[in-house]
C-alpha cells in the first residue's frame, strides 16, 4: 500500500510541475508536403537485326515504340506536380552514333512535350542524361498518356552487320516532385 501511494505522490508531483503549452493546430495549414516519386520509365535492348526490315536486307535508320504512360492523369499529380527530371542511361556498343528522341504525346497522339535529342557517340557504354522540366512552364505536359522514343542511327553510308551482337541499351526513368498543403 505504501508503495502505491508513493507513485501517486510522484505522478502528482510530475503532474503539477510540468510545463504545457497551448497547442497551434493551425500550423499544420504552413505545411507543404514535399514527396518525390521515381519510378521506371522505358528500357530496350536493340541489336543491329533490329534495323532491318524482315526480310534482312534493307537497314532503316530508325525505329521508334509508343508505351501508355498515364501517371500523369491522377489528378492529385496535375494539381501538385512542380517539377519532373527524365534520367537516361546508355551502354551504346554500336560502332556509330545513336540519337534518341523521346516525346511526350497526349490521348490524341499529338505531341505535348519533346525533350532534346540525346546524342550518344558510338562505343559509349556508360552515357548518362537528365533533363528537368519546370511544369509552371511545361503545363501541356500533364495531358501526357504516352511516351514515343525513336532510335535514329548515324547515317555512315555503310550498312551494319545484320549478324552483328552488338547491343545498345537504353534505360529511363521519371522523377517527380510533388508539392501539396494541407
Amino acid at each position: 500500500m505504501k508503495s502505491s501511494s508513493k507513485f501517486a505522490i510522484i505522478a502528482s508531483f510530475f503532474l503539477f510541475i510540468s510545463c504545457a503549452e497551448s497547442l497551434d493546430f493551425n500550423q499544420i495549414d504552413d505545411y507543404v508536403y514535399k514527396p518525390i516519386f521515381t519510378g521506371s520509365l522505358t528500357y530496350f535492348t536493340v541489336v543491329p537485326a533490329d534495323f532491318f526490315d524482315s526480310s534482312g536486307t534493307i537497314q532503316q535508320n530508325s525505329i521508334s515504340e509508343t508505351t501508355n504512360f498515364d501517371v500523369l492523369q491522377s489528378q492529385f499529380v496535375k494539381e501538385n506536380l512542380v517539377k519532373l527530371d527524365l534520367d537516361v542511361a546508355v551502354k551504346n556498343e554500336f560502332n556509330r552514333e545513336v540519337t534518341i528522341r523521346v516525346e511526350f504525346l497526349n490521348s490524341n497522339n499529338v505531341t505535348v512535350y519533346t525533350f532534346t535529342p540525346i546524342i550518344i557517340q558510338g562505343s559509349n557504354l556508360n552515357f548518362k542524361y537528365k533533363e528537368e522540366i519546370e511544369i509552371s512552364a511545361n503545363p501541356s505536359i500533364l495531358n501526357t498518356t504516352q511516351v514515343k522514343i525513336t532510335a535514329e542511327l548515324e547515317n555512315t553510308g555503310i550498312q551494319m552487320n545484320l549478324n552483328d551482337p552488338s547491343e545498345f541499351e537504353f534505360k529511363s526513368s521519371v522523377t517527380m516532385y510533388i508539392e501539396s498543403s494541407f
